[in-house]
């Protein structure tokens, strides 16, 4: 029998050290996975931004190759990109002091329930003092030298500590009160200073952007008389999607087998059940001539008329690949869905994600404006498959929330 127990136990030995080793494995299996993860997305962002600078560069050098033209385009590339971070921080510090102001207001109502429950300790508290001012702190002292029965002594004595603890209560009750309310107010005060300091930064911030604009047009006045002719604004669209057609394929080649995250269903089985990304409709057709009559360049995307700040929402889960400014098409945001499908959305007034940042389907991505020269304000909008523009009006067929930033 002993044999046989000590053969069970060697047993359950086995099995427990068998299943501790398995659980380890696991552990290290999942460390390692996430370790994996973790170095591909810097690898993806690294490569990204990459891109990113070679386009930039390419940008700076065809700048400077136009001569006097390429430098009110730069001028024009500063003024927008920094029209869109003045935006963004003037949304963030508008947010600051409203979340300010209703602080303030709660705080203000916590306040005056305090005081109003504070009230009702001001007889109680009233009372004490003057009991303690008649009877000089003797009141005990009396109850004792008025009892004419021994025998009720020591119900006296109880009802009288009762009456004192009651008392105490009392007190440290309107005391903690007391407390609560010169915290509150603290608080107040320290609320209305930061609304007061967000105040005075939101007029800067409004100015500095007023000044901006200003500027924004005056560079696209003097663009405009610059690139006057059909022939240099023929030139000027050939080129713009000569260099988005260069930074499609750039892109391609650094996520080339990054994979995307899988979340159950691929972008190519939603075709007809997608979100616009913006509120409004196309103006134009896809595949429909550009402005020009003689121009051999189609619609590759869609202009969607929209108001100044309104959301631009991703169509899909993905990752952003590009978020810059560029000439034709002002600060754009391009996001990759894997299986070569990407949404590209231009013309915004801000952007709020950075390459490598994951984004999911109805995620804030951008802010609409007029960026890139535009004299009104739009979101364009284009899917590509494999590098090569398809049709967004047979993939998006479901309106855009109407909804601001914020």
């Amino acid at each position: 029998m002993i044999k046989d127990n000590l053969a069970g136990l060697k047993q359950r030995v086995r099995l427990m050290l068998v299943t501790h080793f398995c659980t380890a494995l696991c552990c290290c299996g999942a460390i390692t996975s996430d370790v994996q993860a973790a170095a591909l997305q810097q690898e993806t962002e690294k490569k990204l931004v990459n891109v990113q600078a070679q386009i930039q560069k390419s940008q700076r050098k065809l700048e400077k190759d136009r001569g006097e033209v390429g430098q009110l385009e730069k001028e024009l590339r500063e003024s927008e990109q920094q029209i869109g971070k003045l935006k963004q921080k003037l949304k963030a510090t508008e947010t600051n002091l409203e979340n300010s102001r209703q602080h303030i207001q709660s705080l203000a109502i916590q306040k005056q329930a305090l005081l109003e429950k504070l009230a009702k300790y001001r007889g109680i508290l009233y009372a004490q003092i003057r009991s303690e001012y008649l009877y000089g702190g003797k009141e005990k002292l009396k109850l004792l030298l008025n009892q004419q029965e021994p025998n009720n002594l020591s119900r006296t004595l109880i009802y009288y500590d009762y009456l004192h603890r009651a008392r105490l209560r009392e007190i440290e009750q309107a005391t903690e009160i007391l407390q609560s309310v010169a915290e509150v107010q603290n608080k107040i005060v320290e609320h209305k200073n930061i609304a007061v300091q967000a105040q005075s930064e939101l007029l800067n911030e409004k100015q500095s952007l007023v000044e901006q604009h200003q500027k924004r047009e005056a560079v696209l006045t003097s663009l405009s008389a610059n690139v006057s002719s059909e022939q240099s604004r023929l030139s000027s669209l050939e080129s713009d999607e000569k260099k988005l057609k260069e930074l499609i394929q750039s892109l391609h080649e650094a996520l080339a087998n990054i994979p995307i995250i899988d979340q159950g269903q691929g972008f190519a089985k939603l075709k007809g059940k997608l979100f616009w990304p913006v509120v409004g409709k196309p103006n134009n057709s896809f595949g429909q001539k550009r402005n020009a009559a003689r121009s051999k360049l189609s619609w590759q995307g869609v202009f969607i008329p929209s108001n100044e700040g309104n959301n631009v929402r991703s169509i899909f889960h993905g990752r952003v690949a590009f978020a810059e400014w560029m000439r034709g098409l002002g600060l754009l945001i391009i996001v990759d869905h894997g299986d070569g499908y990407m949404s590209l959305y231009g013309h915004n007034q801000s952007l709020y994600k950075q390459p490598g940042e994951w984004v999911d389907a109805g995620d804030l991505i951008a802010t609409v404006g007029n960026s890139g020269g535009n004299t009104r304000s739009g979101l364009y909008f284009e899917i590509r498959k494999q590098g090569k523009p398809i049709n967004p009006a047979k993939w998006c067929t479901r309106p855009a929330a109407a909804s601001r930033a914020g």
